[in-house]
């Protein structure tokens, strides 16, 4: 995140024209007398940690605004003070999270001009040596940010609608306990690399790429014919229960606001590029395709309950490079998904 910190005798702002991701809930005009005016640059690096980003960059612009002697701040998003910027629905984020950390504070009067606006502002800066301060925010840097504790919960679904515990499972000597077993993060024997990777280079199936990135695999012959099959396999089911197949993108404009969205959820392990002023990024999941025909489609009752499929050949995520080992985690990887 880039602050430009300016010590004002008054700061106003003026909202004309939406662009097309505008905050709807805006002030449409606002001003402050004796301000910090902080105009901010969301950047791409702050989605790895936005919590992080949003501690830090509070803490820079309450520990100015206090040397200046002033409680009033107006946060002003002003993109042109970094050319790698993050995605809309991020920047919004960290926006509103400043504005709600710095307001909670004791004493504070804090005002936000609004994201995705063509704003008109007049701005009268002090000019004490102290009146024009610049900052970078990067997230993970300094002080960790406290982590928050998140609670799990296991179980297992039936095909005939029961829900089961995890336990009743776990001990078996099953293929499917093998599994819930590596899900739930059992340990598995230390230092020894899992069974299959000998055996899927051994039987000549698959290879690691070194012209690639880590988790990109070439799949050789034999190896091909079996993910075919496995694919035909799952196909003759899906089609069994109704579904539908589709294929869709495996790219995406983060400047939709829907993807956007959906993209934050998933946090930092994605791959993400320019195409020209444009902020993309490689699907995780084919859940973005479907849901947008799903969006353009007439829907009638009468086509109700309805199933899209698609094997998603390849969806992406930039997983840590220590998880990826043979075929257990990848970085491009094949994945059917219905909804």
């Amino acid at each position: 995140m880039r602050l430009l910190l300016i010590h004002s005798d008054h700061i106003e702002y003026e909202a004309r024209k939406k662009t097309k991701v505008a905050e709807e809930d805006a002030v449409p005009k606002d001003a402050l007398d004796e301000a910090l005016a902080v105009f901010c640059a969301v950047e791409s690096v702050d989605e790895e940690n936005i919590e992080d980003a949003i501690r830090q960059a509070a803490d820079e612009i309450v520990t100015t605004a206090r040397q200046l002697g002033t409680t009033n701040i107006m946060i002003y998003p002003y993109a042109h003070l970094s050319s790698d910027l993050a995605s809309p629905e991020a920047a919004v984020n960290v926006l509103r999270g400043l504005a709600e950390t710095i307001a909670g504070m004791d004493g504070f009067v804090v005002k936000r001009a609004p994201f995705g606006w063509y704003k008109a502002f007049s701005l009268s800066c002090k000019g004490h040596p102290l009146s024009e301060l610049s900052r970078t925010i990067v997230p993970g840097e300094g002080a960790a940010a406290p982590k928050k504790e998140i609670e799990h919960e296991f179980f297992v679904f039936t095909p005939e609608g029961e829900r089961k515990d995890v336990a009743d499972y776990v001990k078996e000597n099953t293929p499917f306990a093998s599994l819930i077993r590596k899900e739930l993060g059992y340990p598995g024997p230390e230092g020894i690399e899992p069974a299959h990777v000998d055996l899927m280079r051994a039987k000549e199936l698959v290879e690691y790429e070194p012209r690639s990135d880590v988790g990109h695999h070439r799949w050789m012959p034999r190896g091909k014919l079996i993910r075919d099959l496995l694919a035909d396999y799952v196909l003759a089911h899906v089609l069994e229960y109704g579904g539908m197949p589709v294929e869709t993108p495996v790219m995406y404009d983060l400047g939709d606001q829907a993807i956007a969205e959906h993209a934050a959820k998933f946090g930092e392990r994605q791959y993400r590029f320019k195409s020209g002023n444009r902020d993309m990024m490689l699907r995780f999941a084919a859940c973005f395709g479907m849901f947008s025909i799903m969006h353009d489609m007439h829907i009638s009752p009468n086509t109700l309950p309805m199933k899209l499929y698609e094997l998603s050949t390849y969806s992406f995520r930039h997983e840590q490079k220590g998880e990826v080992i043979g075929l257990k985690r990848l970085r491009a990887f094949t994945m059917p998904d219905m909804h």
